[in-house]
């Protein structure tokens, strides 16, 4: 996988406004912090189900991650940047936990966790001052496609065979549902 360039690849299974124990049904409280340390990035490897090594993506990508609030086990990262050429934020690469990710193993613990990263994407875009627009590039048509039915992402396909952005309008949705509280420092 490119790690400079970036892809999403995540699929958006449910969209609750906390994580949802797959077993239990029960909902559980989240944090989003950002991952200062690359040195810590390092735990993150393609090697143990994470998609790439986080420690190697851009250093002008931040990295999030979104964790349980009651033990800070993290759930999903995602890299994002700035993009202020196209006055958006851009998603350069987002992955759930690998016991999350059912594509991928099998199983799932926790739900929700794809939208959750799409929703700090949009909340990272405001604080930027785009007002929640985001883009960024799938892995596949089949994922574009999702994006474009789950999020009503629009088709640009000009950096990217499959770039898609996602509007002012339809990040705030986002934020509308997905609850999380920010641990910043």
């Amino acid at each position: 996988m490119n790690t400079k360039l970036g892809f999403i690849d995540i699929w958006i299974d449910e969209i609750v406004p906390c994580l949802k124990d797959t077993k239990t049904g029960k909902v559980l409280e989240t944090v989003v912090f950002k991952i200062e340390s690359r040195k810590y990035l390092k735990i993150f490897r393609q090697a143990n189900g994470w998609h790439i090594n986080w420690n190697e993506i851009p250093t002008n990508v931040e990295v999030y991650a979104l964790a349980l609030k009651v033990n800070n086990e993290i759930q999903g990262l995602i890299g994002i940047r700035n993009d202020t050429s196209a006055n958006a934020a851009y998603l350069h690469w987002a992955c759930t936990a690998p016991w999350n990710n059912i594509h991928d193993t099998g199983e799932q613990k926790y739900s929700g966790v794809g939208g959750h990263l799409f929703a700090i994407g949009a909340d990272k875009s405001i604080k930027w001052g785009y007002e929640g627009a985001m883009h960024g590039f799938a892995a596949n048509e089949k994922l574009l496609k999702h994006y474009m039915e789950v999020f009503h992402a629009e088709y640009l396909g000009m950096l990217h065979q499959f770039q898609f952005f996602i509007d002012e309008a339809e990040a705030k949705k986002l934020l509308e549902v997905y609850t999380y509280e920010w641990n910043e420092t």
